[in-house]
């Protein structure tokens, strides 16, 4: 099987390439990928940036040139539900998007190993649940989130990519999967926006970083949380990637 896989930061990058093992670097479709073998299958990771639009852009891209079985949205998350603590793995059961107040369901395919995933790890007592991804075009408070998400709403997660690669995949006739891990928990609020860190494109820019810093001293100490939880985010998304391999 073909298998592409969507990250949008350098680091979600580094856990998939981790999972997959030996990757080398192919250029296609005006992407940048990295190519390997794992479990039998034939995997390309292509990192399209943050938001809705890069995510969107780099799937069709994908799809074109690689023409993939499946398609894989990869990276962190933020938790929406009040259980789930950093390094939790939540892997799609279904997918909306939040624009304001508005919601708007995503219609796809989700792949049957999605749901063994969940069931071989939760059977083995690691924390892997399968959840509802919400996925915003701009950053939104989890609090705001979580108002607006129908009561009952199974394991909710707040990210920025999965519904347009989900919508990509459903157009192509793709099954599609989402696999995230939790980077900050439901009561960490971002006291920035990540707009600030990025150029038109939302790459993170380090002199933007540097910058914002400069003007915010007082977020010094949460990044300093967020890149611990990110590096515990990471080794739990490389595991489930790489589990997640094994039973597709």
């Amino acid at each position: 099987m073909r298998i592409g896989i969507i990250t949008a930061m350098p680091e979600e990058t580094g856990a998939v390439v981790r999972a997959v093992g030996d990757t080398k670097k192919v250029q296609g479709a005006g992407l940048c990928l990295r190519q390997g073998t794992a479990s039998g299958h034939e995997i390309f990771i292509a990192e399209a940036g943050m938001g809705l639009k890069n995510a969107a852009a780099a799937a069709e891209k994908l799809v074109q040139d690689v023409r993939p079985d499946l398609l894989v949205s990869a990276g962190f998350c933020g938790g929406i539900a009040e259980e789930l603590r950093v390094g939790d793995v939540v892997v799609a059961s279904a997918l909306t998007i939040a624009s304001g107040a508005v919601l708007e369901d995503v219609a796809v395919e989700i792949a049957a190993a999605c749901c063994t995933l969940v069931a071989q790890r939760a059977g083995e007592g690691k924390r892997v649940f399968g959840g509802l991804f919400v996925s915003t075009a701009a950053i939104m408070q989890k609090a705001q989130l979580a108002a607006l998400l129908p009561s009952g709403s199974p394991c909710p997660v707040v990210e920025m990519e999965s519904a347009a690669i989900a919508r990509v995949a459903k157009e192509s006739g793709i099954p599609f999967a989402g696999i995230r891990s939790v980077s900050d928990p439901f009561d960490e609020e971002l006291g920035f926006s990540l707009d600030e860190f990025c150029d038109d494109r939302m790459r993170i820019r380090i002199p933007r970083v540097l910058w914002t810093i400069i003007c915010k001293p007082r977020i010094i100490p949460q990044l300093a949380r967020l890149a611990r939880n990110s590096r515990i985010a990471a080794t739990s998304l490389s595991q489930a990637v790489e589990r997640f391999l094994a039973v597709v």
